[in-house]
């Protein structure tokens, strides 16, 4: 029985035969104008299955590219396995246990930093709000004022927002000092060992690492040191936050500004101080957590492919060589039936 490609390929001269014949019969001066009418409908006619048959040809050899990149990749693969089965397990062992300590002591430090930075900010807010208060709620007598309004309304209005801006950069500026010392910490994991066993994979497997592995670097490295351009989903900028606290102090027309809502200020933003560093410490060391596990998950996956290639028997490398070997004539035996430059130009 005839294969698909050698018939595919037999419609597709027959076509190109009779298209020729059409061209013949047309420049023949001799023919009436009814067969040269006739000649030319057929033209039409075939041109459709022409382009239908050359468009089934060009897509079957595509795919049958397709086919042989896949064998290359599987060959790939076979030449990596002796390169794996040799890596120094107990290097990778030492490594495994390396970046274990090191996410756990990063893990403290994170936990550290976070608590220091909420003490430092709503200290430094407790230090700032008293300046103004005593400014505006201390009588000549060193009593507290209960409220007050007109001029010391007016001035107290003043002195309060440059505090509350003030204490926003102040903030963000505790944060971006903790996280990087935390970066700091984490730079320490050695990068460069992951890349030499990535080295050793398939091209393929090789690269989708590098590029997994650039990508964490430069999403760590992008928000722990432009944290206030990357901040966590859904929270918002501290000064954006703030500011509907500050208008329901400030903004309540002719009325005194009371004692007790300067209170009442004071521990909703210390509240908001609170969610925002908590937040941004809590995402940005969830996103180092991954990352670490993602190296200790690298290295594990490393070692089981190492622990199964090394219990291969010779027999089964070359038997597995064989069956790429015999694949790849296979796929060249086709590629040459559809010997596509004899279709597209005929003799």
């Amino acid at each position: 029985m005839k294969s698909v490609i050698t018939r595919m390929n037999e419609y597709l001269r027959a076509f190109q035969e009779i298209n020729q014949s059409v061209e013949r019969l047309l420049i023949n001066e001799h023919n009436s104008p009814e067969i040269k009418h006739s000649a030319k409908s057929l033209r039409q006619s075939i041109q459709p299955c022409l382009e239908e048959l050359e468009e089934a040809a060009n897509r079957l050899k595509r795919l049958v590219t397709q086919c042989s990149d896949e064998l290359y990749l599987a060959e790939d693969v076979w030449l990596s396995k002796p390169r794996i089965s040799q890596a120094a397990k107990l290097e990778i062992w030492e490594q495994i246990g390396e970046i274990s300590g090191c996410l756990v002591k990063i893990d403290d430090l994170g936990r550290l930093c976070k608590k220091v930075a909420i003490k430092q900010a709503q200290n430094d807010w407790e230090t700032r709000l008293n300046l103004v208060t005593r400014k505006w709620f201390i009588d000549s007598g060193g009593k507290q004022k209960k409220g007050i309004g007109w001029q010391e309304k007016e001035g107290f209005i003043k002195d309060i927002h440059p505090s509350v801006e003030h204490q926003v950069r102040e903030t963000n500026q505790i944060i971006e000092n903790a996280l990087a010392t935390i970066y700091g910490k984490l730079t320490t994991v050695d990068i460069e060992k992951i890349q030499y066993y990535s080295n050793l994979l398939s091209q393929q497997e090789k690269a989708e690492v590098a590029k997994q592995l650039d990508l964490m670097i430069r999403k760590i490295e992008t928000n722990f040191n432009q944290f206030t351009e990357n901040l966590p989903n859904g929270l918002l900028r501290l000064s954006t936050a703030v500011k509907p606290d500050v208008k329901t102090l400030v903004d309540n027309g002719w009325g005194d500004i009371y004692w007790k809502d300067v209170v009442e200020f004071k521990h909703k933003i210390n509240l908001k101080i609170f969610y925002y560093v908590t937040a941004i410490f809590d995402d940005r060391m969830k996103l180092v957590t991954q990352a670490i596990e993602q190296a200790i998950a690298f290295y594990n996956d490393f070692l089981e492919r190492q622990e199964r290639y090394q219990q291969e028997t010779p027999e089964q490398r070359v038997a597995e060589k064989a069956w790429i070997d015999q694949q790849r004539h296979q796929l060249n035996h086709i590629q040459l039936q559809l010997d596509i430059e004899t279709i597209f130009n005929p003799n």
